[in-house]
């Protein structure tokens, strides 16, 4: 059974261009998809509804938003058995933390990470798709470069161990808290989601992007040498023999080899 992650950068073209959230529909069954949208993160009545509309009129058999935004009402027995039929869910953008705090350690939360494990399509625009690994981005500052002090972590949902997840990315600046994160970390691969634009995971491993924008890949594991851990009142962190990779739609990161690969483009011929 595949496994599919699917965070997306935030701000999607969700009228004139809504090739993102389409993308998500179709992994999820196209027409035959039951969507979940968890609007936690976002500190706006209506989101969870907009997201529903928006799905049903993108085809969707079904779609639906839990609302809630107390602890207390994580985990009932009709959202078990609603996340159980899900075929995708989807996290909301907003304010991360929020969906940490009142879903981790819930019932709710196991039942996610069934429906992920059984092949159930796991997604979410910028807090959303911060959320979905094992440590997140926070809370940080733009600049390009990487600075102590520039980022704070905190625990994720735990979709995955092996990415971390950025989101507006070039919009907001966000190269420097990126390179920090995996330069504290080599091991992690540092995922920077532009808006409009998703980083698509299978099986976490393999990341193909689709939208307008970018996802710039930040691997670490070849790095020699970073003074990352030695800097202190916010000093600029040096750090040697970083891999960068910029990727556009339909481009491909395999997290097993670390290689990219870019589509084949035709040569116009007069």
């Amino acid at each position: 059974m595949t496994t599919t992650l699917m965070p997306m950068g935030g701000a999607l073209d969700e009228r004139k261009d809504p090739t993102v959230l389409q993308e998500f529909l179709r992994r999820a069954g196209g027409k035959k998809a039951r969507i979940v949208i968890l609007p936690q993160a976002s500190a706006r009545r209506d989101t969870g509804i907009e997201y529903v509309e928006l799905f049903k009129s993108f085809g969707a058999k079904e779609a639906l938003s839990f609302e809630f935004r107390q602890r207390s009402e994580a985990g009932t027995a009709e959202q078990i058995k609603l996340i159980r039929k899900a075929s995708g869910i989807f996290f909301s953008g907003g304010t991360q933390m929020r969906i940490a705090a009142v879903m981790g350690g819930t019932a709710l939360e196991a039942e996610i990470h069934a429906a992920y494990r059984r092949g159930c399509i796991v997604g979410g625009t910028s807090a959303g798709a911060s959320i979905l690994s094992k440590t997140m981005i926070a809370y940080g500052n733009g600049g390009p470069t990487p600075r102590e002090r520039i980022i704070q972590f905190s625990a994720g949902l735990g979709f995955t161990d092996k990415f971390i997840f950025d989101q507006h990315f070039r919009q907001r600046d966000r190269l420097g808290r990126l390179i920090y994160a995996v330069s504290s970390h080599p091991g992690v691969v540092g995922v920077g989601i532009d808006e409009d634009t998703a980083a698509i995971v299978e099986d976490n491993a393999r990341l193909t992007v689709a939208g307008s924008g970018a996802v710039t890949i930040v691997d670490g594991l070849q790095i020699t040498d970073t003074d990352v851990a030695e800097i202190e009142h916010g000093g600029a962190v040096a750090v040697s023999n970083l891999l960068v990779h910029v990727l556009t739609h339909n481009s491909v990161f395999d997290g097993r080899t670390r290689k990219a690969s870019l589509p084949k483009k035709k040569l116009l011929v007069d």
